[in-house]
């Protein structure tokens, strides 16, 4: 399907006419990136090569207002970053190819409503709004260490940081319980299941091609564990939970979702297992902290 000719010329600004477009949205340390890099290889057979406007602002028209770029050849590989300009990097992707536009840490709006994500853009100009999302307790975990990571935020920092990401985290899993208009893609399933790829793909329209999971990809500094890990195998992204479970700061996160029941009864229904294993966290553990009395005043 040529999108863009269906739609009209909103892609003309960049000299295109993409065969296929796709938003996707998702918390940050998701897989996203993943995810969309194996989206890329697997490509329609009449792309002419591929675009990811990485981390686009929210509400800003995504051809000018992007993180970074990525322009992959026509063999569906991302092509070595030149020192051109950005337009003649676009070029190389040829005049029809498949294009993501991706927001970090949005989520798409509700069913019957006109996607205001991309300015300038209808839901007519993409085939498929998609979600991207991770189980509960490994998100957590990935995001909390990667936060500790910088050595600009205090322990109240990374609290403030942690809470408004689990605000926009159970948006998504609503979203996706009313997935109306957007495909989801479970990260933790994506990673353990060729199965699930695949069925991922047919209910894109996407050819299934490459059903490998590539690369680890380096955008955010890559692992939030590992470093120097190229070969996705030898990735533990579904047991990052067992790497934080001694942590303070992600116990304390843990007991508070734990004891939050609204936030456990939209939990339940994506991830029954992280839901049980916090619900016997709420029975079992207990918090024994005082606080210092207040001196007494001295007049």
């Amino acid at each position: 399907m040529n999108v863009a000719a269906q739609a009209g010329t909103a892609w003309s600004r960049a000299g295109i006419s993409p065969v296929f477009a796709l938003q996707v949205f998702g918390m940050r340390r998701s897989g996203n990136h993943a995810i969309i890099d194996w989206l890329m290889r697997n490509a329609p057979e009449a792309a002419t090569g591929g675009i990811f406007y990485n981390n686009c602002k929210f509400g800003k028209n995504p051809l000018s207002a992007y993180g970074s770029l990525d322009i992959y050849g026509a063999a569906r590989e991302v092509l070595p970053h030149h020192d051109i300009k950005d337009v003649e990097r676009i070029a190389q992707a040829g005049a029809a190819p498949m294009v993501i536009v991706s927001y970090e840490d949005r989520m798409p709006q509700a069913p019957g409503v006109t996607q205001k994500a991309s300015d300038g853009f209808r839901d007519a100009h993409f085939a498929h709004q998609v979600i991207i999302y991770r189980s509960f307790l490994n998100w957590a975990a990935s995001l909390l260490a990667k936060i500790k990571k910088n050595e600009g935020f205090g322990a109240t920092d990374r609290m403030r940081i942690m809470a408004l990401a689990f605000a926009t985290y159970v948006q998504g899993l609503d979203r996706v319980v009313d997935a109306a208009g957007v495909i989801a893609i479970c990260y933790d399933d994506w990673m353990q299941s060729e199965g699930y790829r695949g069925r991922i793909l047919r209910s894109l329209g996407l050819p299934e091609r490459d059903m490998e999971r590539g690369k680890v990809q380096r955008y955010g500094g890559g692992s939030s564990f590992q470093d120097r890990v190229a070969d996705v195998d030898q990735l533990g992204s579904v047991s990052r939970d067992a790497e934080m479970a001694d942590d303070l700061e992600y116990q304390m996160l843990m007991w508070t979702a734990a004891h939050d029941l609204r936030f456990m009864q939209r939990l339940m229904p994506h991830f029954e297992q992280d839901a049980e294993r916090l619900a016997t966290l709420a029975e079992t553990s207990k918090l024994h902290l005082h606080l210092p009395p207040r001196e007494a005043a001295t007049l």
